[in-house]
């Protein structure tokens, strides 16, 4: 990487000008104060002044800026450089370089927690498994970082390996794992014995809405006569897919009320089209955003009935602005409410009608895909309530 020395007057222009934009049609402009430039001035002249080495303009830019955003306290909003920002965008579109798990920040280590390994990744490959933390990438300390931060750590070409260490049982393991093409398929779906059609949604993500519709419609033609809709595990995405999906499925009402910093409601509706057809939800602790906010609507409508565990309780709305260096800037800009004008921030998450826990060997084999529906007891529930309302509407 190439290191400048410049002066701390031109250093100062380029960081403002990066860090203090404005948002556009908001009520007011984010600048800097007059005393903070003064502090910000005065330190730049000191490192200009009296710094014995060099320094990288453009780690100095980097390090503000997360600083910046960092500083907003706000554990949804954050910034990413301009390889952060590629490799956000293609995983947001379900097909990203990478070694195939899905993680959050555990709370206890500050690593990276596993809760989802795709099937035939480098990860699953390797062994690791849901609930390994992840503590270092090729030796070096992970823990406390951010997860852009995190993300750019692991960033490697198709075909390149990295020593990932995991915290198990408190004991510590290095796997090697190679990188390749993962392809998130957001939708699958089967028949299942009594015409009873099971839709498993993996995220709310690019192509999520037109695949869920397309789903629905082909177990229609091969007789489905109600739904199951699998949501456990699916950690949010776009509004504009979710609200294609609750268009499609409820009757004319509000389907998503966005509420902006000034308190203003912003309501989507959906249209007098819809399905007319029993439906029962899964959802369990890892179930973010979108797919808590699906539940709960759907619940509200009385349109399904819903099982399994208490959600996470997110409800603050992320819009992803980017910026002139070429990365980005994922931040809260409003939150939002469900048709009776709750927050699930607020309740702690969306709570099923009908709680039924998994055990801890029954959870591990769910997240690696290997739980049989016949054994599992959310499913079970799911299977039978459904049985029930169809014969009770015959």
């Amino acid at each position: 990487m190439l290191t400048l020395v410049i002066s701390a007057s031109a250093l100062t222009a380029l960081l403002l000008s990066l860090l203090f934009f404005s948002q556009v049609n908001s009520p007011r402009t984010v600048i800097g104060n007059s005393d903070g430039e003064s502090d910000f001035y005065e330190l730049l002249n000191v490192i200009d002044a009296r710094f014995i080495g060099t320094y990288d303009m453009d780690e100095i830019i980097d390090h503000a800026m997360r600083a910046a955003v960092d500083s907003l306290d706000d554990m949804w909003s954050h910034y990413m450089s301009p390889e952060e920002y590629a490799d956000f965008l293609a995983t947001a579109n379900n097909r990203y370089a990478g070694i195939g798990v899905s993680v959050m920040i555990d709370e206890e280590t500050l690593g990276l927690k596993v809760f989802g390994v795709y099937e035939d990744s480098g990860a699953y490959k390797a062994g690791i498994t849901v609930d390994d933390v992840i503590v270092a990438v090729d030796g070096e300390d992970i823990t406390g970082l951010t997860l852009p931060e995190i993300r750019y750590k692991l960033r490697r070409q198709i075909g390149d390996t990295a020593d990932i260490t995991v915290l198990r049982n408190n004991e510590y393991i290095v796997f090697t794992v190679l990188y390749s093409i993962v392809f998130t398929n957001p939708v699958s779906f089967e028949m299942l014995p009594g015409n009873i059609g099971y839709i498993r949604l993996r995220n709310f993500e690019q192509g999520a809405g037109e695949s869920f519709i397309d789903a629905v419609n082909a177990l229609i033609n091969m007789g489905a006569v109600g739904f199951i809709y699998d949501v456990r595990n699916n950690n949010g995405g776009r509004v504009t897919e979710v609200t294609q999906i609750l268009n499609f499925l409820l009757p004319e009402g509000e389907i998503f009320i966005a509420v902006d910093r000034s308190g203003v409601e912003n309501i989507t509706w959906s249209d007098d089209d819809w399905l007319d057809m029993p439906a029962v939800v899964l959802v369990n602790r890892y179930s973010f955003s979108g797919a808590e906010f699906f539940a709960a609507m759907l619940c509200e409508y009385d349109y399904a009935e819903t099982i399994g565990e208490q959600t996470t309780g997110k409800n603050r709305m992320q819009t992803t602005i980017p910026l002139s260096n070429g990365g980005a800037v994922h931040i809260s800009t409003g939150h939002y409410l469900t048709k009776n004008r709750i927050s699930l921030f607020d309740t702690g998450g969306y709570t099923p009608r009908h709680i039924i826990d998994l055990t801890d060997d029954e959870m591990l084999l769910f997240m690696r895909g290997e739980l049989e529906w016949t054994l599992d007891p959310q499913f079970i529930k799911a299977l039978s309530l459904l049985e029930n309302i169809i014969d009770n509407r015959n």
